[in-house]
């Protein structure tokens, strides 16, 4: 009887760490799956904010930004300019 005991112990016990094992190895495969779609999502994101910046760099040229003035808000350079240089006298 007590070997028959200890033998069926033995097998849940080899069981419960069999079920164990195919657990842990199942959350291993979803939290890897999870990790390379965040990585995929990450360079994603990463190419988008290079394309930004140099967007942003094309847009902030000077010829750009003078393009736009006179497109958008009818800015024109004026003719002549004068620059007065005021000097405070004490």
């Amino acid at each position: 009887m007590s070997r028959l005991y200890w033998l069926l112990l033995l097998v849940i016990l080899v069981t419960g760490s069999s079920m164990a094992v195919i657990y842990v190895k199942h959350e291993s495969r979803v939290l890897f799956t999870e990790l390379r779609l965040k990585q995929k999502i990450q360079d994603e994101q990463l190419i988008q904010w290079s394309r930004l910046q140099i967007q942003k760099s094309t847009l902030i040229t000077q010829a750009n930004v003078e393009s736009i003035a006179r497109k958008r808000l009818d800015m024109i350079l004026p003719d002549h300019v004068q620059i007065v240089t005021l000097i405070d006298h004490e």
